[in-house]
């Protein structure tokens, strides 16, 4: 057993055979040693990996951008709350109409309004001037169903703009289907007939452009179908724009306002709680 220790401290004595062991006892050593040290390197390296991207994400979730994102994806999630509120608070819309106003347009239906006689769709040409918030903002209809017109239940009645300003403007564009029809909108919606006559008070909003106006009533039967219509084309009206805040612009002031101070509040308390903790 001494030999052999000091032959293989002094390979060159030994025989072939001994020799070919011996280099491959040294090649599976080596090799061990080497798969160990790459072992060892690639642990070391996947644990600093790992602590970097920890690291990483940490500093990630505490920097101003991160914080900014998060309290706008907050703000328009408050806001879709509150608009899927209303729409569940005020339910569905009603189903438009489909009924084509040339199909039901007739002499049995009359309208009339307060306003005086005038036939121009010209600016300033018709005595009639209207304007949100001023003592002339008000406008009264009414309509007359003939008396062996049984199917009439109730009247809408609906305020047109005259053609000259519906050109260019497709919000506003025109259309048989009542449903469809953009160029007038309802002023009064389901007046029930007393007897045979309907009447309602209209007041000007506050978001109609300045433009001539003539209207129209629409008699609907018990189950709400337009069954009958007339257009009054001879008491043109004029409505002057206003200049004012409108109600929608104030509307939304006050919802964003809200917003912004839920948004800001919400972030002092989330900075307090990192604070403590």
């Amino acid at each position: 057993g001494h030999k052999k220790k000091l032959d293989k401290a002094r390979p060159w004595l030994l025989d072939d055979g001994e020799r070919r062991r011996l280099d491959r006892s040294s090649f599976h050593a080596t090799t061990r040693r080497r798969k160990e040290e790459r072992d060892k390197t690639r642990t070391t390296t996947t644990e600093h990996g790992t602590r970097n991207i920890s690291m990483t994400m940490t500093s990630c979730f505490q920097s101003t951008t991160f914080k900014v994102v998060s309290l706008g994806c907050l703000g328009v999630a408050v806001m879709m709350a509150i608009a899927l509120s209303l729409a569940f608070t005020l339910g569905a819309p009603t189903p438009k109409s489909t009924v084509a106003y040339t199909s039901i347009e007739t002499t049995s239906l009359a309208v009339t309004s307060t306003a005086e006689p005038c036939k121009s769709d010209q600016i300033g040409a018709c005595p009639t001037v209207l304007m949100y918030g001023q003592a002339n903002d008000t406008l009264m209809f009414e309509s007359t169903v003939e008396a062996n017109s049984t199917e009439a239940k109730s009247v809408t009645f609906q305020v047109c703009y005259t053609d000259a300003y519906i050109g260019g403007r497709p919000w506003r564009k025109p259309a048989d289907v009542i449903g469809s029809d953009k160029q007038c909108f309802s002023a009064c919606k389901g007046v029930v007939l007393e007897g045979s006559t309907a009447k309602c008070t209209w007041t000007v909003g506050d978001m109609l452009g300045q433009a001539v106006y003539y209207f129209r009533a629409l008699a609907a039967d018990a189950e709400g179908t337009f069954v009958m219509g007339a257009t009054n084309t001879g008491e043109n009206f004029q409505v002057n724009v206003y200049n004012g805040r409108t109600t929608p612009i104030i509307v939304a002031v006050i919802v964003m306002s809200c917003v912004a101070w839920a948004i800001l509040l919400g972030g002092l308390i989330m900075e307090r709680v990192k604070k403590v903790e």
